[in-house]
């Protein structure tokens, strides 16, 4: 009788250990949750990692994740891990996206990681109430850093994070552990623009975890951000006033656009603007906006066809003291949505320890000179970051990364932050990297049509990235929308 018992338990216990060794961690470490707009059970948690890997000691971070199953699991290949960019936007927000019935085929084969990187999100978020809440037009027209303002988030930050440990380095230690943490063997990396630093550190620190890779509008480690800000800015806008000038639609509405610009920039940089708009009860209030914020918003514009499309009209209807499109560029409340999405604290951390400390002196004027910028961006960060702290970063940090993994590049034509010559250099290093151009994205395809075909380029690569066979040609439907001649209201 103890015999029989004794082996029964002997199966029990082999029966439980068999199947949970047959569970996929995910479903082991991860709960099934509901999210509410989203059909589909999606996988929720924390991994818990040490603030500081040098000690791992003290302070800890709960990284909050959400991983999107992929449906064919009898045959999923390396799960995609996306890293947004900024630094600074919550990763987990783009589960919408991953979740959206059209962009289903992301997930056929491929488990979806999201993770908030540290100091973003809900992962210990850095987020500034004193830098980041936009509550009036008035304080969208503030400076981008006041001093007292980054001196009260740096303060109040300091109280629940050690600021000199949120460091792409960091950041890319965090991703590792999530990889293992998870169960898995060899992932895929989506990365977006200061995503695809964290992407190519990951690729120099930890290769063999690494199946294939996508670095869409990249940047390097040695990028400097904001050096050259100034200047990819305004070659973008030399080429929207030459694209203006061929288009039938936006000549023969604005035919003076560049000269309306130099006016426009003129008297703002003499006098700023001062107007009034009426309220939400119709009274009119008095605004007083500078040239260096406007440009700022311009410059943000910039950042997708969308935007692009509607710059010359906003320079129009300014350039002729029409300021009824104020509202529009600057939404009066958007604090909502930067308090969850967006981290000013981790922007500062990145940039304070790895851009700013290595701009030199000699570089600023030549790098600026003759452009709508100025040294208005790097002026700001620049002093931004004298009243913040610096993280230590390998000696090698800076040194392009060198990989055989398989890596996409993409690349976009207007893009006014990251241009093409930046991903050739990355690519020149990259042995089995194919470089993509797609001549009207900018940073962003936002509001190019045929917008499957990039997702398309991207499934077919994480298909089989080491003979990625990926078909180029409806690139060329790629066209952005017609560019705006008036004011919606």
């Amino acid at each position: 009788m103890k015999k029989a018992i004794l082996l029964f338990l002997f199966s029990f216990v082999f029966t439980q250990i068999f199947s949970q060794n047959n569970v996929p961690l995910i479903y082991q470490r991860l709960q099934k949750t509901k999210i509410s707009g989203i059909d589909d059970s999606l996988l929720t948690g924390t991994c818990t990692v040490f603030e500081n890997h040098t000690t791992n000691k003290g302070r800890i971070i709960k990284l909050n994740i959400i991983v999107v199953p992929g449906i064919h699991r009898d045959s999923l290949l390396p799960p995609i891990f996306d890293i947004d960019g900024g630094p600074g936007f919550a990763d987990t927000k783009n589960v919408f996206f991953y979740t959206d019935s059209s962009e289903s085929s992301y997930r056929q084969y491929h488990d979806i990681v999201l993770v908030d990187v540290r100091g973003t999100g809900k992962s210990n978020s850095l987020y500034c109430p004193s830098l980041q809440d936009k509550k009036t037009l008035n304080d969208n027209f503030e400076d981008m850093y006041p001093s007292e303002a980054v001196k009260d988030c740096y303060q109040e930050l300091s109280k629940h994070a050690d600021l000199t440990q949120y460091t792409t380095t960091n950041v890319v230690l965090d991703f590792e552990e999530v990889r293992k943490w998870l169960g898995y063997n060899r992932i895929d990396l989506l990365s977006l623009s200061y995503g695809t630093r964290v992407a190519q550190v990951y690729l120099k620190m930890f290769p063999q975890s690494i199946a294939g890779c996508v670095l869409w509008s990249p940047i390097p480690a040695s990028g400097r951000m904001p050096l050259y800000f100034a200047k990819y800015a305004q070659h973008t806008l030399e080429q929207i006033f030459t694209d203006c000038r061929n288009d039938s639609v936006c000549n023969t509405a604005f035919p003076n656009l560049k000269s309306e610009f130099n006016t426009l920039m003129q008297n703002g940089k003499a006098s700023g603007f001062h107007f009034s708009l009426p309220d939400s009860t119709g009274t009119l209030k008095s605004y007083s906006l500078s040239w260096n914020v406007l440009e700022t918003k311009f410059r943000e514009l910039m950042y997708s066809p969308n935007g692009i499309r509607k710059l010359p009209m906003a320079i129009h209807q300014l350039y002729k003291g029409d300021f009824s499109i104020i509202p529009m560029l600057f939404p009066a409340d958007i604090s909502t949505f930067n308090q969850y999405y967006f981290s000013e604290g981790f922007y500062l951390c990145i940039t304070c320890s790895e851009d700013v400390p290595y701009i030199k002196k000699d570089e600023i004027d030549s790098l600026t000179k003759g452009t709508f910028m100025g040294t208005y961006r790097i002026d700001q960060q620049k002093q931004a970051c004298a009243n913040w702290v610096r993280g230590n970063i390998p000696k090698d940090f800076f040194q392009y990364t060198v990989s055989d993994v398989p890596t996409l590049i993409i690349a976009g034509g207007f893009d006014p932050v990251t241009p093409v010559d930046l991903s050739k250099a990355i690519a020149s290093r990259l042995k089995n990297s194919i470089l993509v151009f797609i001549p009207q994205m900018s940073h962003m395809p936002d509001g190019l049509s045929n917008s499957e075909c990039f997702d398309k380029l991207l499934i077919d690569f994480f298909s089989n990235p080491i003979k990625a066979k990926l078909n180029l040609d409806c690139i060329k439907e790629m066209k952005p929308p017609e560019y705006s001649i008036k004011q919606n209201k």
